[in-house]
């Protein structure tokens, strides 16, 4: 009985000593990093690549829209590779920021110009479709190939001036005689000033370049955008009597027959719905996997950083960046699928293209392709 006792208290006493063992953070992010960024890549890569080979038609260059695309693709691809940073980390141990300082300042630089770059060109595409909306008239003057490449080159020359104190070096420090390794953290006593400017006010910046002025500009132009067209289709619906839309009945009357009106309303509808639950969509993925890390980067450094037990507990507030950095990196992998295949028009160029299918093009007396302006017409969507 005496043997049967101590057996059971052994038996307890070693349960509630691995129950109560502490989890190992690290290892644990390890894991989850590992399937995170897996995921990401696989679909990330795949993705950007396909929207490279649909924006990168000759016949889909010719909209400033897709321009915007083509370099959101190629931002995206960029912004993803210099993440294999931490994937290397997380699931092979290789600390590459152990090897090279420099190596490690261009590739922060990089990094974060072109996850900057990426969010600039959501804006510009969004800003783009404000003024279509807005400037209808004059489309064809403001929003061409060449002034969205010229906005592109104009941002992305101010991101590499905001981003390049990233080449100080108050950031990270070479092997030498006394040093076996490398490393990226902050030269605090030897540049306390760029210290105090990297850490306190650095990241206000860089959420504000990176987050919130983006998304507060995507914001704007949607609202303004879903409120024209809906202005437009209310004026359109009441006034069916003008001279202007008895001249427009004539001529879609002539081209597609007398039941073409009806048509053009209810796609006019269609497009109106699609593109609001798409402008909603990006505006909710883009701040859902952006806000987090950028917040959480402020809090820690101004808040957690004071707290008394948060050298004993560093690695459970690493944990938590980790993944809402890997939460953020899947914003560089679903480009794609959120602002190209739920698009009509830019999933048929897809399908196109890779089944390489023959375009068939209509044209008017005037010789207009009526298959190109559709796509000029409706590239807001």
């Amino acid at each position: 009985m005496t043997n049967l006792t101590y057996s059971m208290n052994l038996t307890t006493n070693l349960l509630s000593t691995q129950l109560m063992k502490p989890i190992d953070y690290n290892l644990l992010g390890n894991r989850i990093g590992t399937t995170l960024y897996s995921i990401i890549y696989f679909l990330g890569f795949i993705g950007n690549t396909l929207a490279l080979i649909t924006f990168s038609s000759s016949r889909m260059r010719q909209i400033s829209s897709s321009i915007f695309l083509l370099i959101l693709s190629i931002s995206d691809s960029i912004a993803l590779i210099t993440s294999l940073w931490f994937f290397l980390g997380d699931a092979f141990s290789i600390q590459l920021q152990n090897y090279s300082a420099l190596a490690c300042r261009f590739r922060t630089f990089f990094a974060y110009v072109f996850m900057d770059l990426s969010s600039w060109c959501i804006v510009g595409l969004a800003f783009d479709r404000f003024l279509r909306t807005e400037f209808p008239l004059r489309t064809r003057k403001i929003c061409t190939p060449r002034n969205a490449l010229i906005m592109i080159s104009i941002c992305f020359l101010l991101l590499c001036g905001i981003n390049g104190h990233y080449f100080s070096p108050g950031i990270g420090q070479e092997r030498d005689g006394n040093r076996t390794t490398a490393h990226c953290l902050e030269n605090r006593e030897a540049y306390p000033k760029y210290y105090y400017f990297y850490k306190i006010i650095w990241p206000k910046i860089d959420m504000v370049v990176f987050c919130f002025l983006p998304a507060c500009i995507m914001i704007l132009c949607n609202i303004r955008i879903i409120h024209i067209l809906r202005r437009n289709r209310h004026h359109f619906e009441n006034q069916g009597s003008t001279k202007e839309q008895l001249t427009i009945t004539n001529i879609h009357q002539t081209l597609n027959g007398s039941n073409s009106m009806k048509r053009i309303s209810s796609h006019r509808k269609a497009i109106e719905r699609q593109m609001s639950l798409m402008m909603l969509s990006c505006v909710i993925v883009f701040l859902c996997t952006t806000v987090p890390v950028t917040i959480y980067l402020i809090f820690i450094e101004q808040i957690v950083v004071k707290y008394p037990n948060f050298a004993r507990d560093s690695s459970y507030y690493i944990f938590i960046f980790r993944i809402l950095r890997a939460m953020m990196y899947m914003h560089f992998s679903c480009n794609f699928y959120l602002y190209c295949l739920t698009s009509q028009i830019f999933r048929g160029e897809f399908l196109r293209i890779i089944t390489c299918r023959k375009l068939i093009i209509k044209t008017t007396q005037d010789g207009t392709s009526l298959g190109l302006n559709k796509m000029m017409d409706t590239s807001i969507v």
